[in-house]
């Protein structure tokens, strides 16, 4: 593999030399001061806000018998904020990881919380950051399989949490059709579908 996708460091020699918390509460948000070494040499630094947000799952649970998938359609505060004609969007099963948990235990476990499936055969996708700029957020993406005699209660989520998630089961030719049509908002339940429909195209076409 190329060394272009390995972790690097070059010159940048980047660091963040203070940080004040300015909230503590479902998230905590910090004013840091960033200093590095530019590319052409020049030392510098910034202000920056961080949003910490600790670390989270997704899984796009897959049926490949039936060639459906379980997705969830819930609402999000900032498609609210935004002031999205719907603010309820469809999204693959996503949650934060526990602390001391391992991402796989934190996959399965929000599967049975807002899906009510026991998913089995995790398959990692990727870790990714979500908005690296400000977010602090690492997101671990899984493909899962799952069948009807899987199911262990009806989902929805957490009622202690507030959560009120709408469970759906969807057929992969729907959503690939409305991923080439520009017709999901969501960036992680875009990636795991896309990279379902190159590694196993024949479940859509």
């Amino acid at each position: 593999m190329s060394d272009r996708f390995l972790p690097r460091r070059d010159k940048t020699d980047a660091e963040l030399t203070n940080c004040e918390l300015q909230y503590d509460g479902f998230i905590k948000l910090s004013t840091c001061t960033l200093s590095f070494t530019k590319s052409d040499g020049e030392k510098v630094t910034l202000t920056r806000e961080i949003h910490d947000h600790g670390e989270a799952i997704c899984v796009l649970p897959v049926d490949r018998e039936r060639r459906v998938a379980l997705l969830v359609r819930q609402l999000r505060a900032g498609a609210l904020y935004n002031k999205e004609k719907d603010p309820m969007i469809l999204e693959v099963a996503a949650g934060l990881i526990d602390p001391g948990e391992e991402p796989e235990q934190a996959t399965l476990r929000e599967a049975e919380e807002e899906l009510g499936f026991r998913i089995s055969d995790l398959q990692k996708v990727s870790s990714f950051y979500i908005s690296p700029g400000t977010l602090t957020e690492r997101l671990y993406a899984y493909l899962a399989s799952y069948s009807l005699t899987d199911r262990v209660s009806e989902g929805g989520g957490l009622a202690e949490e507030g959560e009120d998630i709408i469970v759906e089961e969807i057929a992969l030719d729907e959503l690939g059709e409305a991923v080439l049509q520009g017709n999901l908002r969501d960036a992680k339940t875009i990636l795991l579908i896309q990279h379902l429909m190159l590694s196993e195209p024949e479940l859509f076409f």
